[in-house]
């Protein structure tokens, strides 16, 4: 009975994976019982399934009544994902510090090991206190708000969620797309990192020159003087970017809605590159002067490496775009 199996399916894949496989067993054999009762009364196998799944209801707010979201801050059906992205959120801030001030002592003559590694652990224990901080705010948020009243009126779920039937059922179970979770936690944790390496330490961005072996100067790739002019609306377009990642990563069942979030994100996230690229200034003009002064040559290859990276940012969130909006053709179509 291939629509139970599907039923079923739909609602654990709103559940914590530890509870899923008993639930499924429990709500398989339910449904199962009320189908031969029906059959008993005369009712054909197809009709008293459609009835009993009818009854059933739409397997979201099923799913809700075997959660217990009251006693928690962070409930069950959460709890699981929110470790997860604490996790690798800590991680990767760490990761960042940990860079950044390698980078600061490596490439600082009177910089002092002892003092550097106080600084570094004083800066990742809070960047990664500040980081969990954050996380937690927002999971309880989506805890509290989380309801199918709330939900729907803010427009994450289906509006027509309390007029389900049967026929809204895929006709096929959901699959899950791990490339999309290993990709989307690759570009999360970039995003991360890349966040606090400009806003903390914009100046290791550049042109590093050596005499005999002995740093001399670093030639900043970036516009440093007019960074406040830029860099907050770049800062934007990348969270974006790593929210959007974060949430491939986290769901492990992508809904139409959470496709057209990140799809909404994405979409921003390219507008605000575009400015910034286009308009921000955000490049140092005179990083060829700089490293060479009488090189024409290097001017001219400077030039051609500023547009080629507008072009290569923009193709690659259009590119990126694409393939979203065609999952969500896909998952219409289901």
């Amino acid at each position: 009975m291939e629509p139970i199996t599907i039923y079923v399916s739909e609602v654990i894949r709103y559940l914590p994976q530890k509870s899923q496989s008993e639930i499924k067993k429990e709500l398989t054999s339910n449904i199962l019982d009320m189908v031969d009762e029906l059959v008993l009364g005369g009712i054909s196998e197809k009709d008293a399934v459609q009835s009993v799944l009818s009854k059933m209801g739409n397997p979201r707010l099923l799913a809700d009544e075997f959660l217990d979201k009251k006693a928690y801050l962070i409930g069950p059906r959460y709890y699981p994902t929110y470790l997860m992205i604490s996790k690798i959120v800590s991680g990767a801030v760490a990761l960042g510090i940990t860079i950044a001030f390698t980078a600061q002592y490596l490439f600082s003559a009177d910089a002092s090991i002892f003092n550097t590694i106080l600084q570094w652990l004083g800066s990742t224990f809070m960047g990664v206190i500040q980081a969990i901080a954050w996380v937690t705010v927002i999971f309880a948020l989506v805890e509290r708000y989380e309801t199918p009243g709330t939900v729907k009126d803010m427009g994450l779920i289906d509006p027509k969620v309390d007029d389900w039937s049967v026929n809204d059922l895929p006709k096929s179970q959901r699959s899950v797309n791990k490339s999309d979770r290993i990709e989307g936690l690759v570009g999360f944790i970039f995003a991360v990192i890349l966040l606090l390496l400009l806003n903390t330490h914009l100046e290791i961005f550049g042109a590093y020159m050596f005499d005999n072996g002995v740093l001399r100067e670093i030639v900043p790739i970036f516009n440093i003087q007019n960074a406040s002019t830029w860099l907050p609306l770049l800062s934007i377009a990348i969270a974006l970017n790593g929210i959007s990642d974060g949430l491939a990563m986290a769901i492990r069942n992508q809904t139409k809605n959470t496709m057209w979030i990140r799809l909404s994100m994405n979409l921003v996230s390219l507008i605000l590159f575009a400015y910034v690229l286009f308009n921000g200034n955000i490049f140092n003009a005179q990083l060829a002067f700089q490293i060479a002064p009488n090189s024409s040559e290097l001017n001219n290859l400077w030039i051609m490496v500023q547009r080629n990276v507008v072009v290569v940012v923009i193709i690659a969130n259009l590119i990126s775009m694409s393939i979203q909006s065609y999952q969500i053709f896909k998952f219409n179509k289901a």
